[in-house]
């Protein structure tokens, strides 16, 4: 009798363990793509599970929200017409800048990898961020005579790079098929 009531009054005490935090299982859905056309002179494709929506503040025609609604994540979307060559300068100075500017001191490794599409006319640069920082992939897409393209990818709130890695990993397959397939017309 004595061992059973030990083991009630010790199970009694106040000494409170937290469990561990524990992050919920993701479930993906099939990466199936669709051709997203608009008003503005251009065209991609995009997740089927994702969503394309007018860029709500500002006065800009063709600056769009791409939203992964099950991932409570966004890829803003902005389109520029280029009328010099000087503005084509301007524009890929500030598209730099917008990545350096405020994540160099977070970010562990920003990589950049060139995007060239002869057959297309395209070029541009993918922006890879490590690290602490707010935005995990920016790009540009350009044909450097008419029409600037760029793209930032956010998640809505506040994450831990490594708790949404397998979502990162996820959402940038797409974002990468975005940019093979992006055309201007």
């Amino acid at each position: 009798y004595l061992l059973p009531l030990a083991i009630w009054l010790g199970a009694c005490s106040d000494s409170y363990v937290p469990k561990p935090h524990a992050y919920p299982r993701v479930y993906f859905p099939e990466q199936v793509y669709q051709e997203i056309e608009t008003d503005c002179p251009f065209s991609f494709e995009a997740p089927t599970y994702s969503k394309l929506t007018a860029y709500a503040e500002g006065n800009e025609p063709c600056w769009y929200n791409l939203e992964y609604p099950q991932f409570d994540a966004t890829l803003h979307l902005s389109y520029r017409p280029i009328t010099s060559l000087e503005q084509l300068d301007s524009l890929t100075e500030d598209a730099y800048k917008m990545v350096f500017k405020p994540h160099l001191q977070r970010a562990e490794e920003i990589i950049e990898r060139e995007i060239s599409d002869s057959t297309k006319g395209l070029r541009g640069m993918i922006y890879d961020l490590e690290g602490k920082t707010a935005t995990p992939i920016n790009f540009y897409i350009t044909d450097e005579k008419q029409h600037f393209f760029r793209g930032s990818f956010y998640f809505n709130t506040r994450t831990t790079r490594d708790s949404v890695m397998p979502i990162y990993d996820f959402i940038n397959a797409d974002i990468l098929k975005t940019i093979k397939s992006f055309e201007f017309r």
